[in-house]
């Protein structure tokens, strides 16, 4: 039924739509019902398979262009470009800007393109890091090869005792009667190295490093390498073909060098003039790569809200039936946004082209409707997280109209601190302030998070001030902004005399020490908040420990209470009266009689005078023990621990309330499900009493053999007889 505060309050009035358009215009309208954002579609093609559905070719289109989006994406962070996508805060979705049809070739185009540049500029970048390779070696001293200063020997050495023609012949180049590999490897690797070849050759090896003066580029990732020239003598052939195979597996590489041979100076001038020609080419590919990836990074943002938006729309057009040039959709609507279908209707035809109007029908369905609030910029984040606890019937109250103000209070009561508070607020400003910039840039997947929740961490700064107050408390330390303490915290009986009220001081007596307080003499209670003498006792930690925790439970329990409340409403709206009796009434009665009752407990705890009390012989007593007593042990309070009038008194009406509680339990359990059962029941015996009777139905409305030319009925529907087929 209509519901005059339907919006945020209870859910919208909702309406089952049928609509009926052409073939042609199917696309244009699913995409602009779904950039109003308040239409949910009706699968119609139940019992299809995904394979079997018209759509699902281009559904892969869009996810073949979502794998290059995504290689695009890769590309532009191994550039380490600045990504400046544009994020339009407002975009006019009655022009499209970009189609699957129109974006699909260019972003084939420009993969293929990319991936050509890139196996060329890897190509190149190989050649040129062999040729610095190279030049790394060649400007080695010639000291580094003779091994005439000190160096990284690994190993005994080579055994001198051993002759040129001991060796056998081949292996490798040879420099004083022992053969010798030169070539690059990764800073990270050296260790290993060294450790693998000196295996290898059993010690029989001496091995130099010393640093590359330049950095090589990974062709592969485009990160820089740190490398270090290597040179290792070794006398047997075995030995180099190992050595050979470990610099393949460790990324090394193996330059040929000749010690001692003069040509190799003119092949290091010649290589020189090879890269400068070779730099030359691979900055004009880079500059070629770097403008295809800017213009990329412009756009990829756009291009990447197009492939999602069309594969949205082709997965919705898979639950469409088609007949023909014809296509049926059913979707659930808001009642009052009904205008905003029909002109969405109505522009889909004329931008696609169609011949045909589009069209709907109400249909009438006794299907329950789905739940959809109006929001704002302000309450949809409330929402969101009302809904990620669960969403609300159809109908029902709405959280979200009291968890606004209920979620940043009950985080400030948890995390309550002016400086914190302070900083928390100041953070939500600066989003609130820059909200239309903030919303037309493409955001950092954290910082989206927090600035979407701007609003909610605004009003959880402010209060987190207003509770640090209370709590006096400010990064953590009390401050006495209100004046005078009204508590004082004497070390001994002699301060207490000289700074405590009179009353006060018979109270602690000749004990009196610094884990007791008094009043201060001639003191008024402390303004606002916690006494900030507080910060020097040494139960400070029990009693802000105390005082917060029966806080918690005093908003925990009132916050049930609440929502008990919120459901008596929707127990109201519905006409579900079984529910207020057996089930409502019952949970009131057992929450009051425990929690609540503990609740006005601590309330009435705070308001009792107890210094006056206990110069009469009171105790005070102890919550936890009371209510632990309460249920175990009913009737036990003692004679100089009561809470209020008598502890005859107090036994009595504790009993009486245990037993209330008690007796609510079986009417909260039991009446509902044997209810629930018995219409369960009737239910299923109309069914069986529908199917029963329906084979009689088609018999006394059946055709009548003897009289040809009379009408046929058939289920209540009348054929001709010619039409029928009788003779």
């Amino acid at each position: 039924m209509p519901e005059n505060c339907s919006g945020l309050w209870r859910s919208q009035d909702m309406v089952l739509l049928q609509l009926h358009m052409q073939r042609e215009a199917a696309h244009d309208t699913i995409l602009k019902l779904g950039h109003l954002g308040c239409v949910q579609f009706r699968e119609m093609n139940v019992g299809v398979s995904a394979f079997q559905r018209m759509f699902t070719n281009d559904i892969r289109r869009c996810e073949d262009s979502e794998r290059r989006l995504r290689y695009f994406d890769e590309q532009v962070r191994r550039e380490q470009l600045r990504h400046k996508s544009a994020r339009l805060a407002k975009v006019d979705h009655a022009s499209a800007i970009e189609t699957l049809d129109t974006l699909e070739p260019k972003l084939e185009g420009l993969e293929s393109e990319l991936r050509e540049l890139n196996s060329k500029w890897e190509q190149l970048l190989a050649q040129k890091n062999s040729m610095q390779e190279h030049l790394e070696v060649l400007s080695q001293d010639p000291s580094f090869f003779r091994g005439d200063e000190e160096g990284d020997v690994v190993g005994g050495g080579v055994d001198q005792g051993r002759s040129e023609d001991q060796v056998e012949d081949g292996g490798g180049p040879r420099a004083g009667g022992l053969r010798y590999i030169t070539g690059m490897i990764p800073d990270d690797k050296i260790t290993l190295f060294e450790r693998l070849v000196y295996r290898a050759t059993r010690g029989n090896m001496f091995m130099r490093f010393n640093p590359a003066k330049e950095t090589f580029i990974n062709p592969a990732t485009g990160e820089t390498v740190e490398k270090a020239v290597f040179v290792v003598f070794f006398s047997a052939q075995r030995a180099h073909d190992r050595i050979q195979k470990l610099c393949e597996s460790l990324q090394a590489s193996i330059v040929p060098y000749t010690i001692g041979n003069p040509q190799e100076q003119e092949n290091g001038v010649r290589l020189r003039d090879d890269m400068e020609v070779l730099q030359k080419t691979i900055d004009g590919t880079e500059d070629v790569r770097g403008q295809i990836l800017r213009m990329v990074q412009q756009n990829i943002y756009e291009w990447k809200k197009t492939v999602l938006v069309e594969k949205a729309v082709f997965s919705v057009m898979n639950m469409l039936s088609f007949k023909g040039s014809t296509a049926v959709a059913e979707c659930w609507a808001p009642q009052d946004d009904l205008p905003r279908v029909q002109t969405a209707l109505s522009e889909a035809k004329e931008s696609s082209g169609a011949q045909v109007d589009s069209f709907m029908d109400k249909l009438l369905t006794k299907e329950k409707p789905p739940t959809y609030y109006k929001t704002n910029k302000f309450t949809s984040t409330h929402q969101s997280i009302v809904d990620s606890y669960g969403v609300s019937r159809y109908k029902e109250v709405n959280p979200t109209c009291f968890s606004i103000m209920t979620f940043p209070f009950l985080f400030a009561v948890m995390y309550g601190d002016i400086g914190h508070g302070f900083m928390l607020t100041v953070l939500a400003t600066v989003f609130i302030l820059k909200e239309k910039a903030m919303l037309a840039t493409e955001l950092n997947e954290i910082i989206a998070i927090v600035f979407g929740g701007r609003y909610v961490l605004f009003f959880m700064g402010l209060l987190a001030i207003y509770m640090g107050f209370l709590y006096n408390d400010f990064f953590g330390m009390m401050i006495s902004p209100w004046g005078r303490p009204f508590w004082f915290f004497p070390e001994d009986h002699a301060a207490a005399v000289a700074n405590c009220d009179p009353g006060f001081v018979v109270w602690h007596g000749s004990n009196a020490s610094i884990t007791q307080g008094c009043k201060v003499a001639g003191g008024s209670p402390y303004a606002f908040g916690v006494d900030s003498d507080w910060a020097e006792a040494e139960n400070k930690l029990e009693f802000m420990n105390g005082l917060k925790m029966k806080m918690a439970v005093i908003l925990g329990v009132a916050q049930m209470i609440w929502g008990l409340v919120l459901q008596l409403l929707n127990h109201i709206y519905f006409k579900d009266f079984k529910h207020i009796w057996f089930c409502w009434i019952p949970e009131v009665l057992f929450l009051s009689c425990t929690f609540g009752y503990m609740d006005i407990m601590i309330i009435v705890k705070w308001l009792v005078d107890w210094p006056t009390r206990m110069l009469n012989g009171m105790t005070p007593p102890s919550l936890l023990e009371t209510m632990t007593n309460f249920f175990l042990a009913p009737g036990s309070v003692e004679p100089k621990k009561y809470l209020y009038g008598s502890a005859s008194t107090q036994n009595s009406l504790q009993t009486f309330l245990l037993l209330v509680a008690f007796f609510s339990v079986p009417f909260m359990l039991i009446p509902i499900p044997i209810i629930e059962w018995r219409h369960h029941k009737r239910a299923m015996r109309r069914k069986e009493d529908k199917q029963a009777l329906a084979p009689d139905e088609l018999v006394d409305e059946g055709v009548d053999d003897q009289d040809p030319d009379s009408a046929t009925k058939v289920a209540g529907v009348e054929i001709s007889a010619e039409a029928a087929g009788v003779a």
